[in-house]
């Protein structure tokens, strides 16, 4: 929709903005000053945000296919092995777009992070179509020179007026972003979350090809899906907990306010009771969610810690162990390098999701 309307303005190749006529130049006016406004607010010139939208939206577009593929290899590799073996050619390109994903999803983090600025742009646009007006001074007293002035004055009120209509459809998909754009923030903070749960799980993806390659042995990958486990499932049911405490809390509001205000508003025994009871149904069926997910929660605090204990203890022991082959010249160098990369990250992680689980 940015794309769009920054087209639909001129300020795309996209766009024609050759014309002479009073709309065209009107439109120069603005968009020169709303330059100005945008690089002094966002540090980025208004055409470089306008390559980095169609740019963006292209790329992120292929990356989603990209994603799309790679959901598909999840499914295909839960599926039952062959009875003639893994194909072992397939599954070196399999590992070789996951990792190509993976380098994509770190660099789209930070992209994502400019977007909310969109909404600075927009405003600066809107906010230059004022500016960009000619002023209209106060109105004096009009005598000879004044009379002449005044006349020039209310002229530049007319101009005023007729640039305002003049550029009222060229910037109607500009409001209509504007209304739109607000929503981008809370949505790029969800994707953002989102992206760290599925570098993760490329993580876990991957593994398992390892796995399936005899490049990493099945317990590393089984210590992987653990440690996701924890990292992304405690988390889930901590927010969900808190909107199920939430939910209990508004019903038990709506309860204490219906009884409060009963008298007052005149209700009907039966509109009282009718409502009462829709109340008290929603507060027992919050009240039971917070139960499970307070039960659910407890016993994976409980279990959690032993089983990353253990996946640290292992990953220990199999660090040295990879150290003990390349000293014996079994592994080859740079493939040792590669495991010992891989152990020391996921050393760091599982170190890091049992600092989470103590706080």
């Amino acid at each position: 929709m940015v794309s769009s309307a920054l087209s639909a303005v001129g300020i795309s190749g996209s766009a024609d903005g050759s014309g002479f006529g009073a709309a065209q130049m009107a439109l120069k006016v603005l968009i020169a000053t709303a330059s100005k406004y945008v690089e002094s607010k966002t540090k980025v010139s208004l055409k470089q945000w306008s390559d980095f939208v169609s740019t963006a939206q292209t790329q992120f577009e292929a990356y989603l296919a990209q994603l799309g593929k790679v959901a598909s290899l999840a499914v295909l590799h839960e599926a039952a092995a062959p009875a003639a073996g893994p194909d072992t050619q397939q599954l070196r390109k399999d590992k070789e777009l996951i990792e190509d994903t993976q380098l994509k999803t770190r660099l789209w983090r930070p992209i994502l992070t400019r977007l909310p600025q969109l909404s600075e742009v927009i405003d600066s646009i809107l906010q230059s179509k004022k500016d960009a007006a000619p002023k209209a001074e106060p109105a004096q007293e009009k005598s000879g020179w004044a009379k002449l002035k005044g006349g020039f004055d209310d002229l530049k009120g007319q101009i005023i007026d007729e640039q305002d209509e003049l550029l009222k459809p060229l910037l109607a998909p500009v409001y209509e972003v504007r209304e739109r754009i607000t929503e981008l923030r809370t949505q790029v903070d969800k994707m953002s979350e989102a992206m760290f749960e599925l570098e993760d799980l490329l993580d876990l993806e991957r593994a398992q090809i390892q796995v399936m390659l005899g490049e990493i042995p099945a317990r590393e990958a089984e210590i992987l899906g653990q440690r996701i486990a924890v990292a992304i499932l405690i988390p889930r049911l901590q927010k969900r907990l808190a909107e199920a405490r939430q939910s209990a809390a508004t019903y038990q509001g709506f309860l204490e306010r219906l009884q409060a205000g009963r008298k007052q508003a005149g209700l009907s025994e039966r509109v009282y009771s009718t409502l009462a009871a829709e109340y008290q149904a929603g507060l027992d069926t919050a009240a039971r969610a917070v139960h499970a997910l307070e039960e659910e929660l407890a016993a994976w605090r409980a279990r959690a810690p032993r089983i990353l204990e253990a996946n640290q203890n292992w990953l220990q022991e199999e660090r040295q162990a990879v150290e003990a082959r390349k000293m014996v010249g079994q592994l080859p160098g740079d493939e040792a390098g590669e495991r010992l990369a891989g152990i020391r990250r996921e050393l760091k992680r599982t170190e890091e999701a049992s600092r989470q689980l103590a706080t």
